[in-house]
């Protein structure tokens, strides 16, 4: 059947324009990826990578999650189902130490294995999963703002040499970082419209993000702020029939994300189908090492309720004590300055300003005054909204941490946050 008000004509000449507009943003992921190529042709290994690709190899072939537990499995199951059949996996261990464990993997990984053909093979699996990631953003623009912006944040994605760096590697934050912005996008369709189908697309995006890795939860708790706030915001038309069910959409929003975070642990709560947990570190003594009590509590009692898988929650511990404790490095050279003990709170503001392209920060600059204008439509402002609590809320985690030794990685989630905005900047006009 037609739309109603339009005639065969214009569906068809809607339907092609669609067609020829998703063929656009995949030309545009296809550039992403074909300038990461070139810029990236002569990498090596970086020094986690062996060990993504052991462990999700060993995840896809065992189901055996007791390898590499501090990051989730996302990225790693991924690329571990890519691996080639002669890929060879050395008979399993008793791990007791880290520095066991990373030896285990790299003698694995170079000496049982051909390191190169590894390499070749895991990149073309990690560029697929990203060229993915930023179609399924790309899409969710498009739904939110306009096609312009959508085009607009591929473009600029395109040009952004950090993201270009890392469309390549077995590393956890690119994926991170797009995921979390799928979440954003489809956290604001959700705040705009409170539909069910942004309910369940929303919660996916936020369970990937979830698996991606730890440090999203900084992220979400900006997307769920801002969730709060459009609840809030609704009471006086909804009233309070409609607000407690929107309040209901929200729960199921998180049921579906904590669905898709189990679905990557295959729905074992210990680290293999039969029961047994056999981590490098036992995960009491995980627990015991974290420096704030309500840390302690919090996972100890997700753990003792099997409320997340343990894989999860001992790297989730993993990371709470190096993001609070660091890696036991003292000084920081921060503009020029060296800096005893954390380091100050403008060092990671300094390392996106001075890695960010000058005019895409311009551009997102731009965007960011074009948000208050009343004629945009509201899925668009949510949107935005959304993705800047995301952005905001992990530079704050990143500050209080006081630790820089990850370097610009660990902020990629705000770099795809500026690119996106920078994007849309012309859109949003």
């Amino acid at each position: 059947m037609f739309e109603i008000g339009k005639s065969a004509d214009t569906v068809a000449f809607d339907r092609v324009r669609r067609i020829v507009g998703i063929g656009i943003l995949i030309s545009l992921v296809l550039l992403c990826v074909v300038r990461s190529a070139i810029g990236t042709r002569l990498d090596s290994f970086t020094v986690d990578e062996p060990w993504h690709v052991v462990a999700g190899t060993s995840y896809v072939r065992t189901g055996d999650f007791n390898l590499n537990p501090e990051h989730p499995p996302l990225v790693k199951l991924w690329v571990g189902a890519a691996m080639p059949r002669d890929f060879t996996l050395r008979a399993k261990t008793e791990l007791s130490e880290k520095a066991q464990e990373r030896d285990w993997v790299e003698e694995t990984m170079f000496v049982d294995n051909d390191p190169l053909e590894a390499q070749a093979r895991a990149r073309i699996a990690t560029w697929g999963l990203h060229a993915v990631l930023l179609l399924a953003l790309a899409l969710l623009l498009w739904r939110a703002g306009n096609w312009a912006w959508a085009a607009g944040s591929l473009a600029a994605l395109a040009v952004e040499p950090t993201v270009g760096a890392h469309l390549p590697v077995v590393m956890t934050d690119l994926p991170l970082a797009l995921t979390l912005s799928m979440a954003a996008i489809g956290a604001g369709l959700l705040a705009a419209t409170w539909q069910w189908r942004w309910v369940a697309i929303c919660g996916g995006a936020i369970g990937l993000a979830l698996g991606a890795k730890h440090s999203a939860l900084a992220g979400l708790l900006g997307i769920g702020a801002v969730l709060l706030i459009a609840l809030v915001a609704g009471w006086r038309s909804a009233r309070w029939r409609g607000t407690s069910m929107r309040a209901l959409k929200l729960l199921a929003c998180a049921i579906v994300a904590l669905a898709v975070l189990w679905a990557q642990y295959g729905f074992h709560f210990h680290a293999t189908a039969d029961g047994r947990d056999a981590f490098n570190r036992p995960m009491a003594d995980k627990i015991a090492e974290l420096g704030s009590p309500g840390w302690q509590s919090g996972i100890a009692v997700a753990d003792r309720f099997q409320l997340l898988p343990r894989a999860y929650l001992w790297g989730l511990a993993d990371t709470v004590r190096t993001g609070m404790g660091g890696r036991g490095i003292s000084e920081h050279l921060v503009w020029g300055t060296v800096h005893e003990g954390k380091a100050p709170w403008f060092s990671w503001p300094a390392i996106v300003a001075a890695k960010v392209p000058l005019g895409l920060l311009m551009l997102a600059l731009a965007a960011l005054m074009l948000l208050w204008r009343s004629t945009l439509p509201a899925t668009a402002r949510w949107a935005a909204f959304a993705l800047l609590g995301a952005c905001a809320a992990h530079l704050a985690a990143l500050v209080v941490s006081g630790s820089i030794w990850g370097g610009v990685r660990h902020a990629l989630p705000a770099i795809v946050g500026i690119a996106i905005l920078g994007g849309g900047a012309f859109a949003l006009a």
